[in-house]
């Protein structure tokens, strides 16, 4: 009967522990059902079979346009080399998964011992142990181990989020450049116009040299703007091609048309603002900013991934709380010939906790969770900071934007609309004319770097509101800008 309960139990520990398979693929669909939750357009992990080939193919289709900005986070998100690395992570933290539901491989041993000087067959034993506290440890490494691999998919939807508004950011950057481009080479045409005039009233005696250098040093000037410019462009192109992971021929899309126009609100913002009027120039705003924090802290992948590791500590903590008490317990048999005659028992084989009584890990736990706990108020502290900020710069933004669309871009234009009136009267000189039209180029200058601010503000605040914390932001902190600030009026 004992032999049968030994040999049953031995069994089922190999069959309990045999049947568990590594499926990282799992991990990534509950990643892409979560991105499709938030408003994230569709991912793929490459992983040498059909879907790489749909990828392609996908990405090809998408190129072959005019590249939306739509377009370019889809095509950033099914082809980015360094996105499809951190899907690896999900291999990790699952595989880390199924290794806490597995049980310790058995141990198998073997002894032969003979007598000496006699003629007496060999002694045998062969014996096999289980580590038995598996058993009772199992739930609880499991547990430690989902919460560990609900962490790793959190930071990877994290990620991919990140990685759309930075593509968004580095979208706009590059349609403002592009413009900024085509209004420097007005600038410069005007600069050229003004110092060729200068040279013909030179030559006809009607002009001092010191009116011809002066043209000449704004001709040179806005040559070498031009130049500067041109660089930038060159540079924001760079930068939205790693975003995209282009190389080779793809990099030569094409881009429709120019930055949208500012909205008569920020769509974010509707409903949650009210204006206010005082002595400044611009319409001031009170923003009731309560709900989107709370939006914002409720679908935070930071705080859940924080909460995750916490969960995770917390349950490793009572694991090793268990573990000081009974460190190891191997339980198994021995079966053993001696004199002819097979002879099989149990055996037990227990760990004392003497020496070692798990203190130090569980100090290093206890210190562990403290961090954690610290992290996760320093995390809930920045997101509602960042919130608040990002409101009103997108409010500011917005303000300034539309002062330029409603109020600047027009009187600029009416500007050189009434220079040329007086011109043709002869009221004025062509210097005068010329000069003004610059300064319309130069407003439509600053224009677009107001309008691009607009956008990338728009794009950081949606995605807070969709669940990515606030350190994304420190890596377009410092984006210049492509022009200084609104020229200075024209003398008349």
């Amino acid at each position: 009967m004992y032999d049968r309960l030994w040999l049953g139990v031995v069994g089922l520990l190999l069959v309990g522990s045999g049947c568990v398979t590594v499926d990282p693929q799992h991990a990534f669909e509950d990643v892409q059902e979560e991105l499709h939750t938030r408003d994230t357009p569709a991912v793929v992990w490459r992983t040498n079979g059909a879907e790489d080939q749909a990828a392609d193919a996908a990405v090809d289709s998408l190129l072959a346009l005019p590249l939306t900005i739509d377009h370019a986070v889809q095509v950033a998100l099914l082809n980015n080399r360094s996105l499809q690395a951190t899907y690896a992570e999900l291999g990790v933290a699952q595989a880390q998964l199924v290794q806490a539901g597995l049980l310790s491989n058995p141990i198998f041993g073997g002894v032969a011992t003979w007598p000496f000087g006699e003629e007496d067959p060999p002694r045998l034993g062969l014996n096999v142990a289980f580590t038995f506290l598996d058993l009772l440890y199992r739930p609880l490494r499991r547990a430690v181990a989902t919460q560990e691999y609900e962490a790793a998919k959190l930071r990877v939807t994290g990620t991919v989020l990140d990685h759309a508004v930075l593509t968004e950011q580095a979208y706009y950057m590059l349609q403002a450049a592009l413009s900024q481009q085509t209004l420097q080479q007005r600038i410069l045409d005007h600069a050229a116009a003004a110092y060729e005039a200068a040279l013909l009233l030179r030559e006809a005696g009607n002009t001092p040299a010191v009116d011809v250098l002066v043209e000449q040093s704004a001709y040179e000037q806005a040559r070498l703007d031009l130049l500067l410019v041109q660089q930038t462009a060159i540079d924001r192109q760079e930068a939205l091609v790693r975003q995209l992971g282009l190389y080779g021929p793809a990099i030569t899309f094409a881009l429709p048309g120019e930055l949208p126009a500012v909205p008569e609100a920020p769509p974010v913002l509707a409903g949650l603002r009210t204006r206010s009027y005082s002595s400044a120039a611009l319409p001031s705003w009170e923003i009731e900013v309560d709900p989107l924090v709370d939006q914002a802290l409720a679908r935070s992948l930071a705080l859940a991934a924080h909460r995750a590791d916490l969960d995770a500590t917390a349950q490793r903590l009572g694991l090793t709380d268990a573990e000081r008490l009974l460190p190891d317990l191997e339980v198994g048999g021995e079966l053993e010939r001696e004199d002819g005659a097979w002879h099989l028992g149990p055996e037990v084989e227990v760990v004392l906790p003497v020496f070692d009584q798990g203190q130090a890990r569980r100090a290093a736990l206890l210190a562990t969770l403290r961090r954690q706990q610290a992290l996760y108020y320093a995390e809930a502290v920045a997101v509602r900071s960042a919130v608040r900020a990002q409101v009103q710069r997108l409010s500011m933004a917005h303000g300034v934007a539309q002062h330029y669309q409603r109020v600047v871009l027009p009187l600029q234009a009416a500007l050189v609309q009434q220079f040329l009136r007086q011109y043709n009267a002869m009221q004025v000189g062509v210097f005068q004319l010329i000069q003004v039209q610059q300064r319309e180029a130069e407003t439509a200058r600053a224009y677009l770097d107001a309008l691009a601010d607009y956008w990338a503000t728009q794009a950081e605040l949606d995605a807070l509101l969709r669940g990515r914390g606030p350190t994304f932001r420190d890596a377009m902190e410092a984006r210049p800008r492509l022009s200084s600030s609104m020229p200075e009026a024209p003398g008349h």
